[in-house]
């Protein structure tokens, strides 16, 4: 073995072993974020050359997301039971073969279909990465180290659009999947180098079960909800099922409490919602993304189809919110370290609802300028909310529910995105049927061709309306991270407990740190 491998291998084992982990789980960040960013800028061009309709290339975003939100709680929970190493590792293999599958696509149906297998490698990423990185870092680092973790999002988000345009241009579309296989590469070497199951797996050598009906209630629930916002027309379905699949996702929520009071090892410990810093923080997360996944959906189309600015300067003009929360998010995980999530998170929210309300006053008239300085604002508000509140919440709990808490929120995330971009799209939608008799939003596409006027007026209107409903959703928001409880300086909680079904005693489980291995990662985490 050469000197230099040694070296390194010294430093992975050594002191600086949770940067290195770090490292890997932010490997997966980049590709993942990167990837979105880059699908999402080459849409017009696979749907194209596919000659698809607007309605099937859009299930090439959806179908991702839907497999996403309904994998990441038993993602979470498998890991949690048989090691997040494993799990993460297996991720970035199952990313990267589904990457390559999408590359060679012979027809829309197909990307769709490979789409949703490369989700499940994502899902088992975004399950375990915030897991991972809480069970590393002692609790004093956490915030600053989720900070990270934020800037690496806002850094893949801002860069994904310039690299797929480019790509795309000079290299074809394929080459936006193919270009992930590198780096999956890396990714599947790196986690088996560096990630240590005793140290990100609490308790790996005892006995679980797998709560199958509660994931499978969970899954149904949660799919039948997914194809209730997004339109059932969008599948060649009648709307008029929508109620009864609402009616069904009520049950099966219903089913699931049921199903999980009933379980030894639940898929979610319900005891967990007891404490008001993981159900109020991750309420908040969710109206946080609900109301953002609004502005991400309605911008793209304000600036090419009203302003008429040609996608490579729009593209541009979507980065500097994700900029600002490069910069934000780990200056304010940092101090949340030292003055706790509730200012921080409920501040935070109030600028995004400001951001929001204010990009509600866009019109025909509106400036490059204008648009600019909203956006600057929604970065600080959203640079500012997430990094405290993730740290708040895995932080309410055991560290052997990492797992599944990073997956609840990774769900979270997920679920807010397709509800925002569902909310916006009807609310649009409506308006445009009422001013011009096109409830569909492929309408929108025509235009700048046209000078649709009417349909120009008619956007402008249900933007203004989606823009607001949004910013109400960001004060809702507020109001429940400003409830979670504490001092606004961190008055310490302690960690949800529950009675484990297995032989190790409480006191054992979430007391003794020999049984984790540091005093620091029980300590109590501010609110």
């Amino acid at each position: 073995m050469s000197t230099s491998m040694k070296s390194i291998l010294s430093s992975i084992n050594g002191p600086n072993h949770k940067w290195w982990a770090l490292f890997v789980v932010q490997t997966g960040v980049l590709m993942s974020t990167l990837d979105a960013g880059i699908v999402s800028v080459s849409m017009p061009t696979i749907m194209s050359q596919f000659r698809a309709s607007v309605t099937m290339i859009q299930w090439v975003v959806l179908a991702y997301l839907v497999v996403i939100t309904i994998t990441l709680l038993p993602f979470g929970r498998l890991a949690d039971m048989y090691g997040r190493k494993q799990v993460y590792t297996l991720g970035f293999v199952v990313f990267t073969v589904g990457s390559a599958l999408c590359g060679a696509s012979g027809s829309v149906e197909q990307l769709a279909i490979f789409r949703a297998f490369q989700a499940l490698g994502a899902s088992m990423l975004m399950a375990n990465g915030m897991a991972i990185t809480s069970a590393v870092f002692p609790a004093r680092e956490r915030g600053k180290a989720l900070g990270i973790g934020g800037t690496v999002v806002a850094t893949g988000t801002t860069i994904g659009p310039t690299i797929g345009g480019l790509i795309t241009q000079w290299l074809g579309w394929r080459w936006i999947f193919y270009v992930n296989i590198p780096i999956g590469v890396i990714g599947v070497a790196m986690a088996i180098l560096v990630l240590r199951n005793r140290e990100i797996t609490p308790a790996l050598s005892q006995r679980h079960t797998f709560d199958l009906p509660g994931a499978a209630v969970a899954g149904l629930g949660l799919l039948v909800l997914l194809l209730a916002l997004s339109g059932l027309d969008q599948l060649g379905l009648p709307d008029g099922l929508t109620p009864a699949l609402y009616a069904a996702a009520a049950a099966a929520l219903v089913t699931f409490i049921i199903v999980e009071r009933r379980v030894q090892e639940p898929m979610i410990d319900l005891r967990l919602f007891q404490s008001k810093l993981f159900a109020l923080g991750s309420s908040a997360a969710l109206m946080a993304f609900l109301a953002v996944s609004a502005n991400a959906f309605l911008l793209p189309f304000y600036l090419q189809l009203v302003l008429h600015y040609p996608p490579s300067q729009a593209g541009l003009l979507m980065t500097p919110t994700s900029l600002v929360i490069a910069i934000v998010a780990p200056i304010s995980g940092w101090l949340s370290d030292r003055i706790g999530a509730r200012l921080l998170s409920s501040v935070g929210l109030a600028l995004v609802c400001a951001a929001l309300f204010s990009l509600s006053r866009l019109d025909i008239t509106s400036s490059y300028g204008d648009v600019l300085v909203r956006l600057a604002l929604l970065g600080l508000g959203q640079g500012m909310f997430q990094s405290p509140n993730n740290s708040s919440v895995i932080g309410s709990v055991p560290r052997e529910r990492y797992g599944i808490a990073g997956g609840f929120m990774s769900m979270m995330r997920n679920l807010g995105m397709v509800m925002g971009t569902a909310l916006a799209s009807s609310i649009l939608s409506g308006e445009l049927m009422g001013s011009v008799g096109h409830a569909r939003l492929g309408g929108l596409a025509v235009v700048a061709a046209l000078e649709n006027q009417a349909m120009v007026a008619g956007f402008i209107r249900g933007m203004e309306r989606a823009y607001l409903v949004a910013a109400m959703i960001a004060a809702l928001g507020g109001l429940a991270s400003l409830s979670r409880g504490g001092s606004f300086r961190g008055q310490p909680v302690t960690p949800v407990r529950r009675e484990p079904a297995h032989a190790m005693s409480e006191q054992d489980a979430l007391g003794n740190p020999e049984a984790h291995g540091s005093s620091d990662d029980v300590s109590p985490v501010r609110p």
